[in-house]
């Protein structure tokens, strides 16, 4: 296997900003609210179909995203970008915030989770 040798660049908090925001405005778009729909109807809440069918659409779109922004458009510039956000989302709310809206086009929604009530142990009586 052929490795890419082209760097990946170093983004600022600022500039890393910037990017999240203008892949989450890329999702926005008429023409790629259509395909998600599209997709993400396809694939239901089948996780499996999620990831051969919404994720690479996902990815698509980030990567043409990213391109502006020196990342390779394959899975290596994928995986820095995502790295450089991790990066910042410990440090910066609004990154945080960001990356968590871009994490949810990737997962299907999840169904609300039931609270259990603790049961009480039962007692016997023993007659003696």
């Amino acid at each position: 296997m052929a490795q890419n040798t082209q760097p990946q660049p170093s983004l600022s908090l600022e500039e890393t900003k910037g990017a999240l925001q203008d892949v989450l405005d890329a999702f926005e778009t008429s023409e790629n609210k259509t395909r998600m729909d599209e997709v993400k109807d396809a694939a239901g809440n089948d996780m499996l179909k999620m990831m051969q069918i919404v994720f690479p659409v996902v990815t698509q779109i980030q990567q043409e995203v990213i391109a502006k922004y020196g990342f390779t458009t394959d899975g290596e510039g994928a995986i820095k970008f995502a790295q450089t956000v991790r990066q910042y989302e410990i440090v910066d709310n609004d990154i945080a915030s960001m990356a968590s809206k871009l994490k949810s086009l990737f997962l299907p929604p999840m169904p609300p989770v039931e609270v259990l009530q603790p049961t009480k142990p039962e007692t016997t009586v023993s007659s003696s």
